[in-house]
């Protein structure tokens, strides 16, 4: 599959995750909207059922105060818990006479009350102490029935014409417990603040934690609303926890949502990483593949060639350079060897671990035997070395065949990659329980984005005609590897047409 092919799938992928992730971000806003609406539901009408419960226990207080003035108000509760669980009409009745177990008053003919109970199918009379009636049931009906209209009539018209200060219309402790009661039926259990104004909004009374809060909800509700001159009476009440508690209704699913949607995002990322990194691999395989195959054609021609002369009869015996076409056999022969053992080498790093055979070694000899294998070719292009071995703990456990290879692979890199006059330069200082190699040419230098890819096996920068620079992006992987292999360190350090410098961190190790 071609690159660009790749980036428009990936595209493609990314615009469909991406609706989704939109999808998924309104669809929690709908959540949260759905989720406020039903909290504002269920307070608007436990308010409701508040100001519905006093103003029926209002006018229960009130009619008894008219009908017995001298007699206490009567104590009115809202707390739910009694166990008996009367309403307020049976309070009523049992302050005034008639207990919960009674379910209706017969009078008979010759004026005795009995009571009828509500275990009970049997009338039970009076005790004879009692007052009797001495009227029957239908004597006066219509008489007693006008009286109780015209006394109904005188309440209400009291109850309607005159209306008590607000603040004589509740209890404080009632109204909390009242409130409570109503939340708790709502299913909302949080704490709450409240408060109650009257006309032209003077405070009545306030829990002692209600302040303005501008970024609180406010439920209102207007109090008494059936008097006949309603007044602008409001019961105002917030939630301070109100956010947290809606926050905390949808927070699993919303994170879970979330995380789910990111971590598509993140395997959907690293796959087309994945794929565009084993695309950039493919393409450097191939690439290392034409480079092998070019520069193992190259020996193999070139034996071909000197061993068909060698065979050739029509050359005369004395005009047969034999020794000549012997060495070039040979030499061919080893930069054969040599190329099949480097990619075999490399092979075997990457199955097992480099078995190393480390002893006492003296780095700066094995720096300048390194630099003696080149001297012929740096001074057939007029080159220069300069060497500025300064450490003073240059004698370390080191494996002196591998690290010797270490300092061909840098040396020749710094000439193969030199177009003009190469001017290299090589330098060892101590650090603390170490020292320091670095390895500095004059060369063309690394593109910065290309500069931590060197390192990788196969890996070469891109320079024009690839084969204009002989190699299989082999050296330096193996560099590291043996660098690493010492429990060191290496990096580079270039710029254009300037050069490039090789550091190397080696640490003082024990023998092993």
């Amino acid at each position: 599959m071609k690159r660009r092919h790749i980036i428009l799938l990936a595209v493609f992928f990314f615009l469909a995750i991406s609706g989704l992730v939109i999808i998924q971000v309104r669809w929690i806003n709908s959540v949260v909207s759905t989720e406020d609406q039903k909290f504002r539901f269920g307070v608007n009408e436990a308010l409701k059922e508040v100001v519905s419960e006093m103003e029926k226990t209002e006018t229960y207080k009130r009619i008894l105060r008219e009908m017995y003035p001298d007699m206490p108000d009567p104590d009115f509760t809202y707390d739910d818990t009694d166990t008996d669980e009367l309403s307020n009409e049976q309070r009523i009745l049992d302050r005034y006479g008639f207990t919960s177990g009674v379910r209706s008053v017969i009078i008979d003919r010759s004026g005795r009350t009995y009571l009828l109970r509500a275990d009970s199918d049997h009338p039970e009379q009076f005790p004879e102490n009692a007052e009797p009636v001495v009227q029957s049931l239908t004597t006066g009906a219509d008489e007693r029935m006008t009286n109780k209209i015209i006394s109904i009539e005188k309440i209400v018209s009291r109850i309607l014409n005159e209306t008590p200060p607000l603040r004589d219309r509740f209890m404080p402790d009632e109204l909390n417990s009242l409130i409570r009661r109503s939340l708790n039926a709502a299913g909302i259990h949080l704490d709450y603040e409240l408060a109650v104004r009257g006309e032209f909004g003077g405070l009545i009374y306030s829990t002692p934690d209600y302040s303005e809060r501008y970024d609180a909800n406010k439920y209102l509700r207007q109090l008494f609303p059936n008097d006949p001159v309603p007044g602008n009476n409001i019961l105002s009440i917030y939630f301070p926890d109100e956010e947290e508690y809606k926050f905390s209704q949808i927070a699993f699913m919303a994170f879970s949502s979330l995380i789910m949607v990111l971590f598509l995002v993140i395997l959907s990322a690293s796959t087309f990483y994945v794929i565009l990194r084993q695309k950039k691999l493919s393409e450097i395989r191939s690439d290392f593949i034409n480079n092998m195959t070019h520069e193992l054609k190259t020996p193999i021609a070139t034996i071909s060639l000197a061993s068909q002369m060698l065979a050739d009869k029509r050359i005369p015996e004395k005009s047969r350079d034999v020794t000549g076409l012997a060495g070039v056999i040979f030499e061919e022969s080893t930069r054969l060897k040599f190329h099949v053992e480097k990619v075999l080498q490399t092979a075997i790093f990457e199955k097992a671990r480099l078995e190393l055979n480390k002893q006492e070694t003296d780095i700066h000899k094995v720096i300048l035997k390194a630099l003696e294998a080149f001297m012929l070719q740096i001074n057939s292009r007029g080159g220069l070395v300069s060497t500025h071995l300064m450490a003073e703990g240059h004698v370390m456990s080191l494996d002196e065949a591998n690290f010797l290879n270490v300092l061909l692979n840098l040396i020749d890199n710094a000439l193969k990659y030199t177009t003009r006059t190469p001017e290299l330069t090589i330098t060892t200082s101590d650090y603390t329980n170490g020292i320091i190699i670095t390895v500095s040419d004059n060369g063309m230098g690394i593109p910065r984005e290309h500069l931590k890819h060197i390192f990788e096996k196969f890996y070469r920068v891109p320079a024009g005609n690839t084969h204009n620079i002989k190699g299989f992006g082999l050296g330096l992987s193996y560099v590291k590897k043996i660098i690493e292999e010492h429990n060191g360190t290496i990096r580079a350090e270039s710029q254009l047409n300037k050069g490039t410098k090789i550091i190397i961190h080696l640490p003082k190790l024990p023998l092993s």
